[in-house]
């Protein structure tokens, strides 16, 4: 059984305000030391997987800001990491990038280091929202971006947007679905703004000085995106994400799978052998640690209970819903046991839900819905 590897690159020229993963402000001595504990923490954890699991099906390096790394430490961790690791034929390799920070040296040497799978954090073309976020790129960078990636040979790439933002009214996503579909990508992320405890974002809502659109325009806006998409053939393989067949990013559905990953770097995730468990989300701490040899672990507490009801909302999210064998065999019981089956009868009766006998999916008129349903089945 092959598994997938997060590693996290915390860092960043500017900080977004609507963002709160974890990021520090870029210097390049912090980041040699970076790379030092990174390559240390590689050989750890490697040394605590069985051998029979010691296989990459895809990477994503996520951040912070990927396109900024120092690429001579990114290609001795690679070659470390194939030293540990056997590579699988048909690997995924996904790397982050800030439209600015990218040109075509870099983008080719990427290339030549194996990323075949460039996601583009656009956001939006539009440049008062851009800049409302603290985005640093401009239009042209944008689509210079995507320009290269298809110059260069790339055959899959993403384009990462967000809508529900203040002041984007119907007109703004018009225009940025408009601009997005005349690039033509193979796969597009379009997440509805979450405001985060802790951002900018947040403070200047708090504070009155933006408000976020109406509800029902809300509504009317992830409406727009999925029609879009369907039109330009992406299918909606899960709520915020839309690919061409055969484009689907194989890593993120693992998460939703309750496939087996690994995560290095400050603030990464895995969930190996049952056990799920993080780095701590400190930089200077981290490094601390692994200068020692210690892997700077925090084990997730959650009982059964909480896994299966993460597993469920996970699930339905997706457009193939909770297969019931595959809820079974992971826990050991049925999926009826762990959800309100009363509200499960309404939900169909309203044609939001159908439980069918191999799986429970979201229906078209349920997607939208997706949280309310959510919380209505988890008991």
């Amino acid at each position: 059984m092959a598994l997938s590897l997060y590693i996290h690159y915390p860092f960043c020229t500017n900080l977004c305000s609507y963002c709160d993963f974890y990021k520090v402000r870029h210097n390049a001595k912090l980041e040699k030391k970076y790379f030092d504990a990174l390559s240390t923490e590689l050989t750890l954890a490697a040394d605590t997987i069985d051998p029979d699991k010691r296989k990459i099906t895809t990477i994503y390096f996520g951040g912070g800001t990927p396109s900024l790394m120092n690429l001579s430490p990114l290609s001795k961790l690679l070659e470390q990491l194939k030293s540990h690791f056997t590579f699988e034929p048909d690997l995924e390799f996904t790397l982050e990038i800030n439209p600015e920070s990218i040109d075509v040296d870099r983008l080719t040497a990427l290339k030549e280091l194996g990323v075949n799978r460039p996601v583009f954090g656009i956001q939006s073309f539009n440049t008062r929202l851009l800049r409302m976020l603290n985005r640093k790129h401009e239009l042209k960078d944008s689509f210079r971006a995507v320009y290269l990636a298809r110059a260069l040979g790339f055959e899959n790439f993403g384009i990462d947007m967000i809508f529900g933002l203040p002041k984007q009214t119907g007109r703004r996503l018009s225009d940025d679905l408009n601009q997005l579909m005349d690039l033509s990508p193979p796969h597009i992320s379009y997440y509805q703004l979450t405001v985060e405890d802790g951002t900018p974002l947040k403070k200047r809502i708090d504070d009155g000085k933006l408000r976020l659109p109406a509800n029902d325009l809300m509504a009317a806006m992830y409406l727009a995106v999925n029609i879009e998409c369907k039109n330009n053939n992406l299918r909606r393989y899960e709520i915020s994400s839309f690919a061409l067949p055969g484009y689907e990013c194989r890593h993120n559905i693992r998460y939703w799978e309750g496939g087996e990953y690994l995560g290095l770097g400050p603030s990464a995730h895995s969930f190996i052998d049952n056990r799920r468990f993080a780095n701590s989300a400190d930089l200077q701490l981290y490094i601390k640690k692994l200068i020692k040899g210690i892997r700077p672990l925090i084990f997730d507490t959650d009982d059964v209970q909480s896994r299966m009801s993460e597993a469920v909302m996970l699930g339905l999210r997706t457009s193939r819903g909770i297969v019931r064998k595959e809820f079974r065999r992971r826990f050991g019981i049925p999926i009826d046991k762990v959800i309100d089956t009363q509200n499960l009868r309404i939900l169909a009766q309203a044609d939001l839900i159908a439980p069918r006998k191999e799986r429970i999916y979201l229906t078209e008129s349920g997607f939208p819905l997706a949280d309310e349903i959510i919380r209505r089945l988890i008991k």
